[in-house]
């Protein structure tokens, strides 16, 4: 630990440089000063050449003994995690060692259970050169992500799969999101909430009904039933409602796909109680799920592209009492109305804001670092 003494010293000087900056900034939970500051940081680490790294398949718990356990705590020393007070250059895997790791683990958007296991080796593993030119990378995209931040506004940061609405200098509203999966991924964007679906329908989109659901109707046309689901034909001026036992699924393919279809609203809905829908070029928007157990997955690109909220309620009471003058008492009523497919606009759209940032610094002056998820980095050069 003594060589990298004095990589130390410089981090702490560069935090109380940061702090002070912070202190004259306006609140971002996305800022560029704090990035700056981290390259500094991460240059300094990378030219100390004392960052050291750890075979794949090593195996840590608290109470554990390993040599490596010294080298552990050298670059949980570099990077902030470990506490001085709490390293000790022993071999002996202590509590207080363990509590760093979960911070490291929570930096780097992994399951912060304090345990070295192939994940945590494999964020060990990524040098400082590495992690350097990722920060570079991240840093290209503030100014054309953040061409306004005028409050309040709503933000997704897609590799950080997390949502946060920004009003009167704080973050009034942050939840974890399910995001799209790489082959149908979400895409940044900046839009506005202007509109709010109470107990809405899900009109299944064409290539989901293609591959998904017709295979299932060619062995069983009452699946749609089961799911509250109807099924529409174009007739050429419209759509018509018809029965799905009368087609013959087997010559359906997606050539002759001229259907559509809807599941209504109800407890077994797609997008639950509520969505959002923003304007933008492709059919992305944001709603609720069904399937909350998703929520607790790190990793969260699990949909065909929407964003699935795990607070949509909240949001929704937001951005109708915000927007629209609503009292709580007043979008309770709307809602125990329960009428299907119910569109309320937003009088006041709050803007948002579709981002990527696979690394940025917090307001607590962490440093976080996420897989390239669409390979957008990768595209950079990374």
């Amino acid at each position: 630990m003594r060589r990298s003494s004095y990589i130390l010293l410089l981090f702490f000087f560069l935090l109380t440089e940061v702090r002070a900056q912070e202190q004259l900034q306006p609140y971002r939970p996305y800022s560029k000063e704090r990035m700056e500051q981290a390259l500094l940081q991460y240059e300094a680490i990378a030219k100390s050449g004392c960052w050291h790294t750890f075979p794949d398949t090593l195996l840590l718990r608290p109470g554990d003994s390993n040599p490596l356990v010294a080298l552990l705590q050298d670059n949980l020393l570099l990077t902030g995690d470990l506490p001085l007070d709490s390293a000790s250059g022993a071999f002996l895997y202590t509590s207080g060692i363990s509590t760093a790791v979960r911070h490291f683990q929570r930096r780097h958007g992994l399951a912060a259970d304090g345990v070295i296991g192939p994940n945590t080796v494999a964020a060990l593993n990524v040098l400082p050169d590495k992690r350097l030119e990722q920060l570079r990378i991240n840093l290209t995209r503030y100014d054309s992500v953040f061409t306004s931040e005028q409050e309040p506004y709503a933000i997704i940061n897609l590799p950080e799969f997390v949502m946060q609405v920004v009003d009167s200098g704080r973050t009034i509203l942050q939840m974890r999101v399910i995001v799209g999966k790489p082959v149908v991924k979400t895409y940044p964007i900046h839009s506005r909430l202007d509109m709010v679906v109470l107990s809405p329908y899900w009109q299944v989109p064409t290539s989901i009904a293609v591959k998904e659901i017709v295979p299932i109707l060619r062995r069983n046309p009452g699946y749609l039933a089961k799911k509250n689901m109807v099924l529409e034909q174009s007739d050429g001026s419209g759509w018509v409602r018809i029965n799905p036992w009368e087609v013959d699924w087997k010559r359906i393919t997606a050539a002759n796909f001229n259907y559509r279809v809807i599941q209504l609203n109800g407890s077994d809905n797609e997008l639950g109680v509520v969505k959002f829908p923003f304007p933008n070029r492709l059919p992305q928007y944001l709603h609720d799920t069904q399937a909350k157990q998703l929520f607790n997955y790190p990793n969260r690109a699990f949909s065909h592209g929407c964003v699935r909220l795990e607070k949509p309620v909240e949001l929704a009471y937001y951005l109708l009492e915000r927007g629209s003058g609503y009292t709580p008492e007043g979008v309770r009523k709307i809602w125990e109305q329960g009428r299907p497919n119910h569109y309320v606009r937003v009088k006041k759209p709050v803007p948002l804001h579709i981002i990527y940032f696979t690394s940025w610094v917090d307001e607590q002056l962490e440093v976080h670092f996420r897989d390239d998820v669409y390979g957008y980095d990768a595209l950079l050069g990374l």
